[in-house]
């Protein structure tokens, strides 16, 4: 037996293997860590307000027990108190093969900066005087969207959910 003032040896290194190999096995680390964490970090740093999926009745969790399957959609609206978004996605015009996505959507505030953050980088758009913009040729998949307001910097910036497209 050591000191506690020698240093580890091969038996405690088995120990800590053994003990980390049953934390990993009775409480794995979940899949999403990484994902949660990046966007937990990133409304901090931006202090940013975070907006909350419309009609959250419509979301199921899937599991062995669920027997319903989530409803396919191709529109989303997210609500915060400063804004709401409602985006709606199809094929893209310029691909023409369907594995792009041509994204159309409207905010509450003339002349707000949305830029869609997806797994490729991002992409931002200028909404007009009716709150329209479209942003195209985006890649199927995760996706959120970042809202500021350039002509009111006292606004936070308000940060959606990611959602799949």
């Amino acid at each position: 037996m050591s000191s506690h003032s020698e240093a580890i040896d091969e038996r405690d290194v088995v120990n800590l293997r053994s003990v980390r190999d049953l934390f990993a096995h009775a409480d794995p680390v979940p899949s999403d860590l990484t994902e949660r964490m990046k966007f937990a970090i990133s409304v901090q740093a931006l202090h940013a307000e975070v907006a909350e999926l419309i009609d959250s009745a419509l979301l199921v969790t899937r599991g062995p027990e669920t027997a319903v399957e989530p409803t396919p959609t191709d529109s989303v609206t997210f609500t915060a108190a400063s804004v709401s978004v409602m985006v709606s996605w199809g094929a893209s015009d310029t691909s023409g093969t369907g594995e792009r996505v041509r994204v159309d959507g409207w905010v509450t505030t003339p002349g707000a900066q949305v830029e869609a953050v997806t797994a490729d980088g991002s992409r931002s758009a200028t909404s007009d005087t009716n709150g329209r913009f479209v942003l195209d040729d985006l890649p199927h998949g995760p996706i959120h969207f970042l809202v500021t307001n350039p002509a009111n910097l006292d606004n936070r910036p308000v940060i959606t959910p990611t959602i799949q497209i």
